[in-house]
């Protein structure tokens, strides 16, 4: 009888060491010895296992060669990096039906969420529902703009009680915010700034010319793009550029052409010689008590003032552009740029001199910055370009963790998701970029991607060759 209860307990203490060594691990894709990029504190977090099922990030432990692995996707990530997909805060033409192939060049590049500033709100709904690979749209629908517009197919509210109607009918439709742009009146702005925040609706975009950008933050603009305004606000000359912009349009609109020009290019040129740098931080401590995002584009100013000398005509990516929008972006025959002297050109490199500046003043005063880049023009290509935006805040003097969190952990934290996109926690939404080298040491490492997931479905390299093969255009 002794003998059976020792042989009993010999038996459970060896079934118990037996189930120790065989512990498995489930999951629909698995990533075994990943480095994970923590956004949050900029950190690397050394050898980890990250366990994915219905999308969702389900675990995430030390990596042991002990532990069994039973996935679909079982993917090897030693010497890999692992961080939130990307975000581009200021895109356009995700929705238009002739250049469907952007779509294909958001997702392989890592970016699985944009917020486009102008598009069709039924075309995204229709992309929703076709579950059409694409990135997560955010959308305004048409921008609401005064008189004085280049914007074709803008709205363009005459009263108060018209641009409340025109909010009302955006919203109906399910824009995501309302986009607000330059030309606009102070009363009907302020309109359309009180019915957003009486509809809990953000609204984004240009700061208008007759409004202060004080105001604009005050009155709850939720983010600023390009510097409009931040500009002129940032100046020691910034009445005397008030009255110029009321030149250009007036000169504008009398098809006074040169006139105009030659007024822009003074605008220009004051807003460089006279960047105040006490100013600017007056200016980001209002932004930042009022929690007002910026969205610099950097990229864009900085492709669109250095495209005269004609090198992004033969730039590799221009095989996914259309031959029609190449046209478009081309200054010598596009309008009104074909008729800028060379003054002109040289005083809008120097813009993005200026922007790099005031860049860092906001983020230093704890401005949120949000990685955008008007992809869609100006040899701006979807996609790759947000990878552009990201190198030039790394020359604005943001530390390389600093700029990663303007593209994951800042988008997430504006549109109020952060407790589930933008890091790579438990719990989260599966929406990774998986790279061959590591971005808090090289910020264009960012490019070197291995593979995506999106929403827990691992896309490998192949896959994503694929999708840009098939977004190039015959020509």
């Amino acid at each position: 009888m002794r003998n059976t209860l020792i042989g009993i307990i010999l038996s459970l203490v060896l079934l118990s060491v037996v189930s120790c060594n065989t512990n498995t691990i489930s999951g629909d894709v698995i990533i075994t010895d990943v480095n994970i990029i923590d956004v949050v504190n900029g950190a690397l977090i050394s050898n980890q296992t990250v366990v994915i099922k219905n999308g969702e990030i389900t675990s995430i432990t030390p990596f042991s060669n002990a532990v069994e692995i039973d996935a679909e996707s079982i993917v090897d990530g030693k010497g890999k990096y692992v961080m939130p997909s990307l975000w581009d805060m200021h895109a356009h033409y995700t929705t238009s039906s002739d250049h469907k192939g952007f779509l294909n060049l958001f997702i392989a590049n890592g970016i699985l969420g944009v917020r486009d500033l102008w598009g069709d709100l039924e075309s995204r709904d229709s992309i929703e529902v076709s579950n059409t690979l694409a990135p997560t749209i955010y959308l305004s629908g048409a921008v609401i703009d005064g008189s004085f517009t280049l914007l074709q197919g803008s709205l363009q509210p005459r009263t108060p009680e018209s641009a409340i109607n025109m909010v009302d009918s955006l919203h109906q439709k399910g824009a995501d915010f309302i986009k607000v742009y330059d030309d606009l009146s102070v009363d009907i702005y302020k309109a359309i700034a009180n019915r957003c925040n009486e509809l809990d609706l953000p609204f984004a975009g240009h700061v208008p010319m007759a409004i202060k950008t004080e105001v604009a933050s005050e009155m709850g603009q939720k983010s600023m793009e390009h510097l409009n305004g931040i500009w002129k606000s940032s100046s020691t000359l910034e009445k005397e550029i008030d009255g110029l912009e009321g030149d250009f349009k007036a000169n504008f609109m009398s098809n006074n052409l040169p006139a105009a020009i030659n007024t822009f290019i003074t605008i220009n040129g004051k807003i460089n010689s006279t960047f105040d740098e006490q100013k600017t931080l007056q200016l980001a401590e209002i932004l930042s008590s009022n929690g007002t995002y910026v969205t610099p584009t950097l990229t864009t100013i900085d492709k669109h003032w250095s495209r005269i000398d004609g090198t992004y005509k033969i730039q590799e990516q221009n095989k996914y552009v259309s031959d029609d929008l190449l046209k478009q972006w081309d200054p010598e025959l596009n309008f009104p740029e074909k008729m800028f002297p060379p003054v002109a050109w040289e005083t809008g490199k120097e813009l993005l001199n200026t922007s790099l500046q005031i860049t860092k003043l906001l983020h230093d005063k704890k401005v949120n910055i949000l990685a955008g880049t008007d992809c869609g023009v100006s040899y701006v290509i979807p996609g790759f370009s947000i990878h552009d935006e990201l190198k030039l805040l790394v020359e604005a003097g943001l530390s390389n963790a600093e700029v990663l969190k303007t593209a994951t952990l800042n988008p997430a934290k504006y549109f109020d998701l952060s407790d589930s996109i933008g890091q790579v926690e438990t719990g989260m939404i599966a929406n990774l970029l998986l790279l061959n080298a590591n971005p808090l040491d090289e910020i264009s490492n960012t490019k070197k991607i291995f593979g995506v997931i999106r929403d827990g479905k691992y896309l490998n390299r192949e896959y994503l060759d694929r999708l840009l093969r098939e977004a190039e255009i015959e020509k």
